[in-house]
């Protein structure tokens, strides 16, 4: 039986108990609601669910392959029994909360199978620089970017009661240095990362150590925690990758990893005893994203209809998000983020959305298209980091600010037919 057929589902019915077991009382101040089952959202919960199990890759044969699957496990399926935890959403609202979440991802399927085949005749890599030597360019950029933040703030801290006051304090630090700002953002974001990609890749563990040194780095200086995340993920990505008899294994690995860590918290809390993994992963991953999802289109059917259509003001915030911070999280200093997609819904109405939807549908086309004149692994990775990316930002700031547009860039350049034969070097099959 296809693992995406019951494995999804129990992945996401633990998050559900965990959320009815522990969560929701824990995290009642933020408006969680006690949730029952009924017929109807247990209904709605089985569409939805199903429509993951088409979405979501059996297996990882193209870059836009990892894109699905983290899209799939970060954003879209911890809705299927949590969409009403808000109490703001009717069932009606649900099913367009589902149709929203999923029309993206058809797109994207359907883009590949219809356009995929001309764009790879139109898209055709540059061949400048040898493919051995990406590793060199992010390498220099996250010590250059970490020896100035250095510098310029000189002062850090591991403690996890600090992280706030760390993000202040560098964020004041460098609110004049427009560069440094961005080029810390890409370094963070996109090329770190990536560079964890490629020592997972080639079993470098010395690069493995370095980049990693480098996301403790800015734990330490300024409060990041998810560049730790991304790291050790893509890295262990590019590992499993590197050998294609385990390959074919890696979404059922990814699923099975997370069925086997919520069932370790499932059991945790069964009793009523408290899980920090609970309270800082399952809680951010689970309940955050449905949470923020319901805010946004709460605040989208409150648009008279041209701004519903157009987008909505923004009402003297400094951005969306702020707004969402300050309507629903009564904190106008609570930046709000949520997917791309529910993002451009609120700030440019439905045809920012369809724009959304339009630009990442190209953008995994042509990442594909140069997969298959290249067979580069590294282009896979930056398609998954992409998922990951706009599950918290817009898309146009992954592209741009978070480096996911230059990591392209270099993956173009370095991409030299040289040495096809090194498996270090291509994706064989």
């Amino acid at each position: 039986m296809d693992f995406r057929i019951w494995l999804l589902p129990i992945l996401a019915m633990l998050g559900f108990e965990i959320y009815d077991l522990n969560l929701q009382e824990m995290n009642a101040y933020y408006g969680f609601v006690p949730l029952e089952l009924g017929f109807e959202s247990v209904t709605l919960g089985v569409v939805w669910l199903g429509l993951a199990a088409i979405v979501f890759p059996a297996q990882i044969r193209s870059p836009s392959d990892l894109f699905l699957a983290f899209y799939v496990l970060i954003s879209v399926i911890w809705g299927a029994f949590l969409w009403p935890e808000t109490g703001l959403l009717s069932l009606e609202q649900g099913l367009l909360m589902l149709f929203l979440l999923y029309f993206p991802a058809f797109s994207i399927l359907a883009a590949r199978r219809f356009i995929a085949p001309i764009a790879e005749n139109h898209v055709i890599p540059i061949y400048l620089f040898r493919r051995d030597g990406i590793h060199i360019p992010l390498v220099v950029l996250l010590g250059a970017v970490g020896i100035t933040s250095f510098l310029i703030i000189g002062q850090g801290g591991f403690g996890l009661d600090t992280v706030y006051e760390r993000r202040l304090a560098g964020r004041d630090a460098l609110s004049q240095m427009f560069f440094l700002g961005y080029a810390l953002n890409m370094a963070v974001n996109g090329a770190a990362p990536l560079a964890g990609f490629v020592a997972g890749w080639r079993r470098s563990l010395v690069l493995f150590l370095a980049v990693l040194c480098f996301a403790v780095f800015t734990f330490w200086i300024l409060g990041l925690k998810s560049p730790i995340i991304n790291i050790i993920a893509l890295g262990g990505v590019g590992f499993v990758l590197r050998y294609a008899k385990l390959r074919r294994y890696l979404p059922l690995l990814m699923v099975s990893g997370a069925v086997a860590l919520y069932g370790y918290v499932f059991f945790s809390v069964w009793d009523g005893s408290y899980s920090a993994i609970a309270d800082y992963f399952v809680r951010r991953l689970t309940l955050v994203q449905p949470q923020v999802q319901s805010y946004y289109l709460h605040a989208w059917f409150a648009l008279e209809p041209g701004a519903k259509l157009f987008g909505s003001d923004i009402h003297g915030y400094a951005d969306w998000t702020f707004l969402i911070g300050g309507t629903y999280l009564g904190s106008p200093d609570t930046n709000a983020n949520t997917n791309a997609f529910f993002y451009s819904l609120l700030r440019s109405g439905i045809v920012g959305y369809l724009i959304a939807v339009a630009v990442l549908s190209a953008f995994n086309v042509c990442v594909d298209a140069l997969f298959a004149h290249t067979r580069m692994p590294e282009l896979v990775a930056i398609s998954g980091l992409y998922g990951i990316l706009i599950s918290e930002q817009a898309y146009t700031t992954a592209l741009l600010s978070s480096g996911i547009f230059l990591c392209l860039v270099l993956i173009v350049l370095f991409s030299y037919p040289s040495h096809l034969s090194n498996p270090k070097l291509i994706w064989t099959t």
